[in-house]
């Protein structure tokens, strides 16, 4: 039986190796014994359990359900498989005091795993999983299990459309007939996109909006490598955008016509300039440490103050949660958005580009030369490496000839040099792989950081 680690977002494993049905009812003891301390009589309004498409999710959300009503939490399990998001919207909107559900994400199909909300709909804490992850080596409690409260299954997505309907100026992108294709990667985000598009003018195709469990052989993660069916869809079909989202449908990236890919990177910034300039929102902007300069470009334009937080969307959601944040977003496509909820939500991230474009009434391409003309250009790479560090990464004064202005070690390791341009190095925390992040003017100076990264690996 192995040790049960929560790590940047949830406890994720390969099944039937540490994910099992057994180490789910540990988790579940030991939620039940958090909430029975922590949240004591709020526990009882009950406690939302949700599952994604992966192998057995339905049967691991049933063994969780079974575990917390045992313990008396009364439960509500989702009807089928839903987004991520969804899970956060049923929280906030019926003012329960957790929710969890079983995905693993962008992970790679072998794997599995539980993502834990707290009552505002965010990832919890680190505080909160290391009590947990406490209470599991203490066992749990089987002193927890008493008298059976109610297992009730609720359908939650249409709320989810609700609000997600009520945040777009949904009259402007009803007339705007845009043609878009949509890549849900075989995960719980198809058809939302759609079904909030379907009564529009818009043209809407979904691809890989199937179910399967090994998600047509690559990870559901939105990147460039594993896109190359959106951009024959994009280009053959003559969309005016492509909107990709990963496994479980809180992360983002896009498509242009040519069929070039709009990174995290670029969705952040464009979405940051619609929420200032469109939406006339103010506040605080939050970003990861592995997450483009143009953001700081941008707030400093326009004079707004800046947070740079660690890897893992909790670090940014705590901010929203306490303080007046604009918008947060994450290098892997996670953004949250001011007015809305403090959590990611990849599906209202591409509706919100549509609505950019309606408010422009500018091609895609047309917004972003127009972005990079007054900002900057940045060509960002990352490479994944399945190695283990066999040595302490070295502070270094220069790399490729080029001045070291700052070295961060709070969340791996990130150079700053002279040049703008930076290099950073940390291993995953939800796969056992070490990630390799650069960022620089020229794609030529990008990847030179990249392999000496390796190199240093």
């Amino acid at each position: 039986m192995g040790e049960i680690k929560f790590g940047t977002d949830g406890f994720r494993a390969i099944i039937a190796d540490d994910f099992t049905f057994d180490n789910v009812s540990r988790i579940g003891l030991a939620l039940a014994g958090y909430l029975k301390k922590n949240k004591k009589k709020h526990v009882y309004k009950g406690v939302i359990v949700g599952y994604d498409w992966r192998f057995l999710s339905d049967k691991f959300a049933e063994k969780l359900a079974d575990i917390l009503s045992g313990c008396g939490i009364p439960v509500r399990l989702t009807k089928s498989a839903v987004p991520t998001p969804a899970i956060s919207a049923y929280i906030i909107k019926n003012s329960l005091p957790c929710g969890v559900i079983i995905t693993a994400s962008h992970n790679p199909p072998e794997f599995n795993g539980l993502k834990i909300k707290n009552e505002f709909g965010a990832s919890v804490e680190k505080e909160v999983t290391r009590e947990i992850e406490s209470l599991l080596k203490k066992g749990g409690s089987e002193k927890l299990r008493g008298k059976t409260a109610k297992i009730e299954k609720v359908e939650i997505i249409r709320p989810y459309l609700s609000l997600m309907k009520k945040y777009l100026n949904f009259e402007l992108i009803r007339k705007s007939r845009f043609n878009v294709v949509v890549d849900a990667m075989h995960g719980t985000g198809a058809g939302i996109v759609e079904n909030i598009l379907k009564k529009t003018e818009c043209s809407v195709k979904g691809i890989r909006a199937n179910r399967d469990i090994l998600f047509g052989g690559v990870n559901p993660e939105p990147i460039a490598c594993n896109l190359e069916p959106l951009r024959d869809a994009v280009i053959k079909g003559k969309a005016d955008i492509g909107i990709a989202l990963d496994g479980d449908g809180d992360r983002i990236a896009a498509m242009c016509p040519d069929g070039t890919l709009i990174n995290s990177h670029q969705a952040i910034c464009l979405l940051l300039l619609h929420l200032i300039e469109h939406k006339k929102f103010t506040g605080k902007i939050v970003k990861s440490l592995t997450t483009t300069t143009l953001v700081d470009r941008i707030a400093e334009h326009y004079n707004l103050p800046l947070d740079i937080v660690p890897v893992g969307f909790k670090n940014i959601a705590s901010k929203m949660i306490t303080e007046d944040v604009l918008l947060g977003g994450e290098e892997s496509g996670g953004i949250g958005f001011k007015g809305y909820m403090p959590e990611r939500d990849g599906a209202l991230s591409g509706l919100l580009l549509l609505e950019m474009m309606a408010y422009k009434s500018e091609s895609i391409l047309e917004i972003i030369d127009s972005m990079e003309k007054q900002f900057g250009k940045f060509v960002y790479k990352r490479r994944d490496l399945k190695v283990r560090l066999k040595k302490p990464i070295p502070a270094l004064d220069n790399i490729l000839g080029k001045k070291v202005t700052l070295i961060e070690t709070y969340d791996g390791t990130k150079y700053t040099l002279a040049d703008g341009s930076w290099l950073m190095l940390r291993a995953s925390g939800t796969e056992p792989i070490i990630r390799i992040y650069a960022e620089a003017e020229t794609k030529k100076h990008v990847c030179e950081l990249i392999e000496f990264g390796c190199a240093l690996i």
